[in-house]
């Protein structure tokens, strides 16, 4: 009821003051209409990504608490307050009015690529104190779960290999990284679940992917999937094709694990030789900005190279990027004597492509840095590609977001630069819109 909404007091940053007396007028049914009709792709028009570190857990199904919280506040406004309005996290008045309407809130599952798993080991990550029946339900036959339901979040438990009795589907992945993936044969391009898959955005939503070389193993958690292709003609079931976020398997691997692998989709491919000693990153100072272009006869430049499309062509450069700035980080901190949060650095991006960012790391004072990493072969002010969740969620943390920027990545390097763009990513870049969604139809 609007006369029961005291009036709105905000920072420069735009927070409200005194959230709780705000929103005084929220209630338990607000928050269980925003469970109810919550979706990932909704919760991105509003500006909200996937949690971070907690979860809110509601009848077995996780949640990310503020953007459960920013969208069940619209059922009481009429319009759902925005990301930057109010801070989530341990201690904050956003997860203490959610808990203090009776709802639980709970660390976010902890995922280890290439560690095994049960059937029922997932179900209770995913879906804490859920029902398992091994051989039925809702995790106990499907190679497929949507969790939370109808969210556009989805878990694949995938047996490798030709088809059999038991396992009538011909999966498999492929040497550089593609899971090639039968839906069950019941699905259709009318399936709900199907039409999901078929608009999946890795920045958006997360698909995890459990596989195993056959019926008798337990699964091997394989890290996340973002859509590439399926089959215009081929249903029931419908044929897709996944990329394996962030792949480092090599054939040997796949073999010692028990999976079985097909060859590489692209025929050019070559697995990434083993770098035993990765280059030193070495931190320096932004460059200054570039001046807008002026207008006038453009000049051939021989060779000239667009590096920012090389780097988003080129799949194993990202996670070199990654992997180092970790190294990187562990030891900064390990050198400030913080060996305590050095062991809590987390690669994010490796079981969560929507979080906005790639390295979950601190400052030696201990407050949050969340990292995203863009590297690039090219020199320091080589373009980049950055996601609207990206951006989004560099607003949404204005004090821990920072953006690296490694460039000059190569094998041969013995050092290798960055430099550091911390809060809003539009505080230090021009951005510019280079694609557009398109349906066929007039306007």
């Amino acid at each position: 009821m609007a006369s029961a909404i005291t009036a709105v007091s905000t920072g420069p940053s735009g927070r409200i003051h005194q959230l709780r007396q705000y929103l005084a007028g929220l209630s338990q049914q607000h928050v269980l209409a925003a469970l109810a009709g919550f979706s990932y792709r909704t919760a991105a028009q509003y500006g909200y990504s996937d949690s971070t570190d907690y979860d809110l857990l509601h009848d077995t199904q996780r949640y990310p608490p503020k953007a459960i919280l920013g969208l069940a506040a619209g059922q009481l406004l009429g319009q759902p307050l925005p990301p930057k309005a109010f801070a989530g996290g341990l201690g904050s008045p956003c997860f203490a009015i959610l808990q203090g309407l009776g709802f639980q809130i709970v660390p976010k599952l902890a995922l280890q690529r290439y560690q095994r798993y049960s059937r029922q080991d997932i179900s209770q990550l995913f879906e804490p104190g859920c029902r398992f029946s091994r051989g039925s339900g809702r995790w106990g036959i499907p190679g497929i779960v949507e969790t939370p339901k109808n969210s556009g979040q989805f878990v694949f438990l995938v047996t490798l290999g030709p088809p059999t009795e038991g396992n009538p589907y011909q999966d498999a992945i492929t040497a550089d990284g593609y899971l090639i993936w039968e839906s069950q044969s019941r699905h259709d391009f009318a399936s709900p679940a199907i039409q999901r898959l078929q608009q999946h955005d890795a920045a958006q939503s997360n698909i995890h992917l459990f596989v195993r070389g056959n019926s008798h193993d337990q699964y091997a958690y394989m890290g996340v999937l973002a859509y590439h292709y399926h089959h215009p003609s081929k249903q029931n079931p419908v044929h897709f094709e996944w990329q394996i976020l962030h792949w480092d398997r090599t054939p040997e691997q796949l073999s010692e694990m028990g999976l079985p692998y097909r060859a590489a989709l692209n025929p050019l491919y070559q697995a990434a030789p083993a770098t035993p000693q990765p280059p030193l990153l070495q931190r320096v100072d932004p460059p200054a900005a570039n001046p807008a272009p002026k207008r006038g006869k453009a000049k051939h430049v021989a060779a000239n190279i667009d590096w920012a499309a090389r780097d988003q062509r080129n799949r194993d450069l990202g996670l070199r990027g990654e992997e180092r700035v970790l190294q990187y980080e562990i030891a900064q901190l390990q050198q400030q004597g913080r060996a305590d949060l050095a062991a809590q650095v987390k690669h994010v991006a490796l079981q969560n492509a929507a979080a906005g960012y790639d390295i979950a790391s601190f400052y030696p004072d201990g407050r949050a840095k969340f990292i995203e990493v863009k590297t690039t072969q090219g020199p320091a002010d080589t373009p980049f590609y950055i996601s609207a969740n990206e951006v989004n969620v560099s607003s949404e943390y204005p004090d821990a977001y920072v953006l690296y920027r490694v460039y000059g990545l190569s094998e041969d390097a013995d050092s290798v630069q960055f430099f550091e763009l911390p809060g809003p990513v539009g505080q230090h870049c021009q951005l510019e819109a280079v694609s557009f969604r398109a349906r066929v139809g007039s306007v």
